[in-house]
């Protein structure tokens, strides 16, 4: 099965790692990571400080290399978080 992309950090997720809405059910479009119980986790995040976090992910080996970093970041502005017209 192919991963879902979370429409916030651009990371992949699964079912099991779905954010949940208000009534405990999944919500597709986020990871847990980024949306629990209806609402981002850091609803305060920036585009710029999640390139920032994602870059020291890959710096510290932390699930994901410099390379998927960089990809990540680029398609970030794609997500449903963060286009334009969501702002």
């Amino acid at each position: 099965m192919i991963p879902d992309t979370c429409q916030s950090c651009g990371m992949p997720f699964t079912i099991e790692t779905r954010g949940t809405n208000r009534d405990q059910s999944f919500n597709k479009d986020y990871c847990i990571n980024c949306f629990r119980d209806g609402k981002f986790t850091n609803h305060h995040l920036t585009l710029h400080q999640l390139e920032i976090e994602l870059l020291e992910m890959a710096e510290m080996h932390n699930g994901i290399t410099l390379e998927e970093a960089q990809q990540i970041i680029r398609k970030l502005p794609e997500l449903k978080r963060w286009r334009m017209e969501n702002i």
